[in-house]
């Protein structure tokens, strides 16, 4: 046979054995494809390792956040409250800032339902099949109805529901902060039953707020007049935190602004006030979780000493208040060691 012969043969046969050689991926190597990235994702995976780079020396795909961050919307996971019996007690002062509005307890049924019911009953009856069927043992109290649940403060449900307590786990995977409040809100309307006060819709802490539903820093429902409004807010703002190391302590030029709101706090007995601490912006990452509360608590504190009724006032950390100006300006770092205030009935 001739050479050119075989040679024809032999291209014709050796086509299709390279072609189904080449289509065989393995590996890192995908053979030739049409189109692979329609087949192999070429993106990273979370929490993977990859290649060391000069810039990324432990090769991590997803970086650490600056120390002291909190990422937008998150502050209202901030609790202040340790996961012990000095916590729970400390936390009947902790109040809610999604009020209860007829569509903020309805959205609470809708949650109860869920993740409730089924030890604590449809009507808290602790009838549920959990209870029922003897599966667990029940609570001391009957009932929703009972004395105990309504005079229990909603701060302390909420470090139930946030930390577990008893018997009972902890819910704070299951629910965010902003449905805790809403699902409180209806077991106390189960609680009071046709005397159940609701909130009205347009109330500045019914949930409406966009971002996990942070709470507004402002008294947008101030419940006196625009001049005293005016009047309060101004002394505020003239109240002033150290700078670092101290930055948790209180500078003595605020306390005469504060003794003004405390002589207002006073002659209002019925207003109830929760002291905002702003936490901004954090250069080290020792006590900057805490930061804004351990400020708002400062605040209560002096005006407690004043004569404000500590029945009447609660403390809060918001890392979603806006943060004026950058970081590099120790100005803007200035204005940013703030505490706003919300005064309501």
């Amino acid at each position: 046979m001739k050479l050119n012969t075989l040679l024809k043969y032999g291209l014709v046969l050796a086509l299709p054995a390279i072609s189904l050689v080449s289509c065989v991926s393995s590996g890192d190597n995908p053979g030739i494809e049409y189109a692979p990235n329609m087949y192999t994702s070429q993106a990273y995976e979370p929490f993977s390792q990859e290649k060391s780079f000069d810039y990324n020396p432990n090769g991590m795909t997803m970086r650490l956040p600056v120390n002291g961050t909190i990422a937008r919307g998150q502050g209202g996971y901030i609790y202040p409250h340790a996961n012990n019996g000095e916590g729970y007690e400390a936390s009947a002062s902790y109040t809610p800032w999604i009020a209860a509005t007829e569509s903020n307890v309805a959205e609470g049924e809708r949650l109860y339902n869920i993740y409730c019911w089924h030890c604590h009953g449809k009507k808290g009856k602790n009838d549920g099949p959990i209870f029922k069927d003897k599966k667990m043992p029940g609570p001391s109290w009957p009932a929703y109805s009972s004395d105990y649940i309504k005079e229990l403060p909603n701060g302390k449900i909420y470090h139930t529901i946030t930390n577990g307590k008893g018997l009972m786990g902890s819910h704070s995977f299951m629910l965010n902060p902003e449905e805790r409040w809403k699902v409180i809100h209806y077991v106390k309307s189960l609680a009071f039953g046709d005397d159940f006060k609701y909130a009205a819709e347009h109330s500045s802490a019914n949930g409406d707020h966009g971002d996990m539903g942070s709470p507004q820093t402002s008294s947008a429902n101030f419940p006196g007049t625009p001049e005293e409004k005016a009047r309060i807010m101004t002394a505020m703002s003239k109240v002033d935190f150290k700078g670092l190391p101290n930055r948790k302590e209180m500078k003595s030029s605020s306390h005469s602004s504060l003794d003004e709101v405390a002589a207002y706090l006073s002659d209002h007995p019925d207003y109830k006030t929760t002291i905002v601490g702003h936490i901004g912006v954090t250069l080290t990452e020792e006590g900057a979780a805490t930061l804004g509360i351990d400020r708002a608590t400062k605040v209560i504190n002096y005006l407690t000493s004043k004569g404000v009724k500590s029945s009447n006032l609660s403390a809060r950390s918001d890392a979603s208040i806006g943060r004026e100006g950058e970081i590099t300006s120790s100005e803007d770092r200035k204005s940013n060691r703030r505490v706003e205030i919300e005064i309501y009935k």
